[in-house]
């Protein structure tokens, strides 16, 4: 069963436009947005399980320039 998760991103002034094209290119990536608030953007990720996620998110996310924190959010219903 697939696992769908929201991540909230928050961005290094001046970063947001690039991170948003490198989200827009990783594999597990559905939608990205660029928000107002407390985050600067909310990506939507679709893996296999669990451990696909948390490698998706320690390992491309926050690896990317840029990005300074995230919040993932896994969809129960």
């Amino acid at each position: 069963m697939n696992v769908l998760a929201y991540v909230l991103i928050k961005v290094k002034s001046g970063a947001v436009e690039k991170v948003v094209k490198a989200l827009m290119k990783l594999p597990h990536t559905n939608n990205v947005h660029m928000v107002t608030g407390v985050y600067d953007i909310i990506a939507t990720i679709t893996v296999s399980d669990l451990q696909k996620l948390g490698e998706a998110v320690a390992e491309k996310i926050h690896e990317l320039p840029g990005v300074s924190s995230t919040v993932t959010c896994i969809v129960i219903g």
